[in-house]
């Protein structure tokens, strides 16, 4: 028996539900993304600005213009991350921004050492790879759409 099915036994069954109900429910949010390609592009925003911070301390005291460019590069490629996981929709624009901004992130945090960069350049084209499993789900038909007299409201939500 392996480690981690012996602590899995030694689990009380409420716990051992409970545990299954909320990783389904994991699983069902994870499936219509491109979750890998999100949180590839989070982790090299991390790395790219860790370069940054790192050398702040001793820029600070000569000018580090480029440091604060390069954390707005770290912030900007999470951002994308985060963005692409909130609107899987919108999943290539944001794959195509996120491959570009690490590519830039050369200029003021050296790419996160070139790691951040190549880990947000395969962030990105998982991004601009995925295909959404569930294709009718996303599309309108022409008798949901609304009239021309009907308010028509803005929602970040999406139609879940």
């Amino acid at each position: 028996m392996s480690v981690k099915s012996a602590l899995w036994h030694a689990l009380p069954t409420p716990i051992q539900r409970r545990l299954d109900d909320r990783l389904a429910k994991f699983n069902d949010w994870k499936e219509p993304r491109p979750f890998w390609g999100g949180v590839l592009l989070m982790l090299a925003g991390l790395i790219i600005g860790w370069v940054p911070i790192q050398f702040a301390t001793e820029l600070a005291v000569i000018g580090g213009a480029f440091t604060v460019i390069g954390l707005v590069f770290a912030v900007m490629v999470f951002l994308t991350g985060a963005f692409v996981l909130a609107r899987p929709g919108m999943s290539t624009i944001f794959g195509v921004l996120g491959i570009a901004l690490s590519i830039l992130s050369l200029v003021g945090a050296l790419g996160g050492l070139f790691v951040g960069m190549l880990i947000g350049i395969a962030g990105g084209n998982l991004c601009i790879a995925w295909q959404n499993p569930n294709p009718e789900a996303t599309t309108t038909t022409s008798s949901s759409t609304p009239s021309a007299n009907e308010d028509v409201q803005f929602s970040w939500q999406g139609d879940q």
